[in-house]
């Protein structure tokens, strides 16, 4: 028993250490990502800190240098009647007369106030007093501040001395940066550093950093250059600054290089610790809670609590966890000196929250082998709970959750403001908050009471037949899914009533057409019955009546077999024989039998048909009767004396044939009127037909995948079959097969 127990610590002691390694990881790396500018070659050098104290530096260097080679060139050399020019005496003269007069108008101002009020008042006495006084005072001004050109000669020289002693201080102290200057023939202009012959070897051999300047590399319009750009533009060439390797050590430059380099090596150690303490610490936490979980009972319980936590409330608590322990590496300065008790502290946050991610991982990566205990957790989830609760999905509960939060958040607002030692403020606050929330609700109650009214006048309106209202979809909620379920009713209402008033439309027209078409050859048979009774006829009389019998018993038969082929075709219990049919061949056939009627009609057919074979899957002799009705058509209502075009072209994987043909008779129906049972493009009804042609064709067309659209253009009639081609014919096709 002792044994095992002692086992368990060593367990226990041995998990501690390895999830400390891993905080350790974390924080090095954590520092490592902060701080992982100061990696960089030269990181002092390259660092902005540098380049904005350096530029500054280097602007003030560069103005010095430039008045020394300027203004102050061999000023030493020069005596005090040489350093000063006639220009810079009369400029200063200039300036000292004008001081001179302002001072001498501030006088005038100071008494001329004084001596006019003297005047009104006629003080003479005064006036004297104040005149005298004056006078005095601008006399003993011009005394004391009169000064000869001499005079400011000397004040200008000594002006210069100074500046030039100041120029040559700050260019002292400068010192530890070096420059070089040359001009566009390479010859070196000016510079600081001593016995030097190749400035690239120079700087390659004794330069820290350097920086090179030419009229190329400048940027002329960038202020910040100058006067650095002036330097290099008045002397054509080269400006070197550097920054040597034997720097003062007291330097901010060489200090801050110091700091920078330690900062890199202290992240150079950081990485090492970060790998070791990774490569140990990993695996030795993936051994234990993989092959050691039951040792560690503490963990076991703690975890299998954990694991009743729904989903999304751990990806929560995940989420926040993530966002706080950014915020605490971020702040967290745990590499610096000194080293105290608190990083022990820190370096524990750490290891419990890598033990969490740890444990988050590995719970996922059992979720995503487990897909039935995914679905199970998912179905836990406290949000899939909400969405699948049928209480939230309603109006009510909106409401009710609404009025719920807004007395809570009056409640804590009151609470503070009891609480509160600055009652003024949250009162004000309160207050607005309230009137805010109360004007809120009010809206959102109004909102629901309008959509209320806009629901009852709908159902009003379409109650009293008025199927063209549509109640507006506005809003959110069953509300809005009760007014689209109404407006989809109605229309399919609509439809269906629109449906019926068609039907029974065409059920009237049926009925008329029928009758009408029925009578008219019942009418002949029977008369020519009624002849064929008398006595008194002739052979050849009867012989005549006969065949008028014969055809219109036969149209009766045509017209009979056309109603039940349509009714066939509506109801779709037609069989179909599908072959590979030559469209090509078959219209040939159709145009073959039919030539006799167009040999004896006036009219004229042109066709355009492509020589090769094309094919499509269709049953041949149904698709011949809609080639016969098509041709049919043009031949009984086209204009005597004009032309039928008959194209036939293969495009895009389907066979589009078009027949055209100039009316005979003014055509005032719609398109797809005329493809509706016993509608005739001839209303008087003289011509040969039952009606049922074009309606029964594009039947058979359509359940053959094809389809037949009709389009009118003034006298011009265009019938339009469009039929799914096929690539390859079989051996035999329906017309090899059908020879006629």
């Amino acid at each position: 028993m002792v044994i095992k127990l002692k086992s368990k610590y060593r367990f226990f002691i041995v998990f501690i250490i390895s999830v400390y390694m891993l905080g350790l990881t974390t924080l090095a790396v954590s520092d490592l990502i902060k701080n992982r500018s100061y990696l960089k070659t030269d990181t002092y050098f390259t660092s902005s800190e540098f380049k904005s104290e350096f530029k500054s530096e280097l602007r003030g260097y560069a103005y010095n240098i430039r008045a020394l080679n300027g203004i102050y060139k061999d000023y030493s050399l020069k005596s005090d009647d040489y350093k000063v020019t006639e220009y810079e005496v009369t400029s200063s003269k200039t300036v000292y007369d004008s001081n001179l007069q302002d001072r001498e108008y501030e006088i005038y101002n100071k008494y001329q106030y004084s001596i006019d009020e003297a005047k009104n008042l006629n003080n003479i006495p005064e006036v004297n007093r104040l005149i005298e006084a004056k006078n005095k005072e601008l006399e003993e001004m011009k005394i004391k501040n009169t000064k000869t050109l001499e005079d400011l000669k000397k004040e200008i020289v000594a002006y210069k001395n100074e500046d030039y002693e100041n120029i040559k201080s700050a260019i002292s102290e400068t010192a530890m940066i070096k420059y070089y200057i040359t001009n566009a023939k390479n010859t070196v202009i000016n510079t600081n550093i001593e016995d030097i012959s190749d400035i690239d070897k120079y700087v390659k051999d004794n330069a820290l950093y350097s920086i090179k300047f030419s009229e190329e590399s400048l940027d002329k319009n960038t202020d910040e250059m100058f006067p650095i750009d002036q330097l290099v533009s008045e002397t054509s060439g080269e400006l070197y600054f550097i920054v040597p390797k034997d720097i003062d050590k007291n330097s901010s430059i060489y200090e801050n290089y110091n700091y920078y380099n330690s900062v890199k090596e202290r992240l150079i150690k950081e990485m090492v610790i970060a790998i070791v303490s990774l490569v140990i610490g990993l695996p030795i936490l993936i051994y234990l809670l993989k092959k050691k979980k039951d040792e560690i009972t503490i963990l076991q319980k703690g975890i299998k609590w954990y694991k009743k936590v729904p989903l999304d409330l751990k990806i929560f608590i995940f989420l926040i966890y993530l966002f706080i322990m950014k915020i605490y590496l971020n702040n967290l300065m745990f590499f610096y000196k000194p080293y105290e008790f608190t990083q022990i502290y820190s370096i524990t946050i750490v290891a419990v929250y890598i033990f969490y991610l740890i444990k988050n991982v590995q719970l996922a990566i059992d979720l995503k082998r487990n897909k039935e205990g995914f679905r199970e957790v998912i179905k836990k989830s406290l949000l899939n709970r909400l969405l699948r609760s049928h209480v939230i999905q309603s109006d009510k509960f909106k409401i009710l959750l609404t009025l719920l939060l807004g007395v809570s958040t009056m409640g804590i607002v009151i609470w503070i403001l009891l609480r509160s030692s600055f009652t003024g403020m949250i009162a004000i606050a309160s207050m607005a908050y309230i009137l805010c929330y109360m004007i809120f609700m009010l809206f959102y109650i109004s909102k629901i009471g309008r959509f209320f009214s806009r629901l009852t006048k709908g159902t009003e309106e379409i109650v009293s037949g008025n199927l063209n209202y549509t109640i507006e979809e506005k809003g959110s909620g069953d509300l809005l899914k009760i007014a689209h379920n109404i407006n989809n009713m109605k229309a399919g209402f609509k439809k269906s009533l629109e449906n019926e008033i068609k039907s029974e439309r065409l059920k009237s027209e049926l009925i008329t057409n029928v009758s009408h078409d029925l009578k008219t050859p019942l009418t002949s048979i029977i008369n020519y019955v009624d002849l064929l009774k008398k006595e008194d006829i002739t052979k050849e009389e009867t012989q005549s009546y006969i065949e008028v019998l014969e055809r219109k018993s036969q149209r009766l038969k045509t017209l009979i077999d056309d109603l039940f082929e349509a009714s066939k075709m509506a109801s779709g219990a037609v069989e179909f024989n599908m072959e590979k049919v030559d469209v090509t061949a078959l219209l040939k056939q159709t145009l073959a039998e039919l030539d006799g009627k167009i040999n004896e009609s006036s009219l004229i057919f042109r066709l355009k048909m492509p020589e090769e074979k094309v094919y499509a899957n269709l049953d041949g002799k149904r698709t011949w009767r809609v080639f016969e009705n098509l041709i049919n058509n043009a031949l009984k209502y086209s204009q005597p004396n004009s032309r039928v075009y008959i194209d036939l072209i293969e495009e895009n994987k389907k066979i589009i044939i078009i027949i055209k043909n100039m009316a005979s008779y003014e055509m005032d129906f719609d398109n797809e009127e005329i493809f509706e049972r016993f509608k005739r493009g001839d209303k008087s009804r003289n011509t040969e037909g039952s009606g049922l042609g074009l309606s029964i064709a594009k039947s058979i067309l359509e359940l053959q995948g094809g389809s037949l659209s009709i389009e009118i253009d003034g006298d011009l009639f265009k019938a339009k079959v469009i039929i799914p081609s096929i690539d390859l014919p079989i051996e035999k096709t329906y017309y090899e097969n059908n020879p006629k």
